[in-house]
């Protein structure tokens, strides 16, 4: 008998870049709902509003460099593209503001998660070729 060919089971790798590509685009879902709805619903932690918006795109730029680690360059685009869109959604907002000083914490989190992410796993893949097993 014949196994099917293509399965997400038989490809862990696949797999893995499956559930980082949900938590990658659910991540975002969940950045937009909290920083494009009214402030009342928006979360409040026990550390400063950048150091949360700077974490908060780190974890969501190493998300999306697991998600797609072959297209670094398109990712940090886009994921500037979507820092600067939130932005300025919060400008036609009435009870919220949209700042450059925001906009560039939140693209110094996103760059530096997808070049951490990038060079660890690079690291990691160049590791495992030289030794012959697997790291990741």
């Amino acid at each position: 008998m014949m196994k099917p060919s293509c399965s997400v089971l038989a490809d862990p790798q696949g797999m893995t870049q499956t559930v980082f590509r949900c938590l990658a685009w659910g991540l975002v879902l969940g950045l937009f709902i909290v920083t494009d709805t009214p402030l009342a619903l928006r979360p409040h932690t026990l550390v400063s509003a950048n150091i949360d918006r700077f974490a908060a795109l780190f974890v969501i730029g190493v998300a999306f460099s697991l998600a797609y680690p072959k297209h670094v360059l398109p990712i940090l685009l886009l994921l500037l593209a979507i820092v600067v869109g939130f932005e300025l959604i919060q400008r036609l907002l009435p009870d919220r503001h949209g700042y450059v000083k925001d906009m560039l914490v939140k693209g110094a989190g996103c760059c530096a998660g997808v070049f951490i992410a990038t060079a660890l796993r690079r690291s990691f893949s160049a590791i495992s070729k030289r030794t012959g097993s697997p790291l990741i």
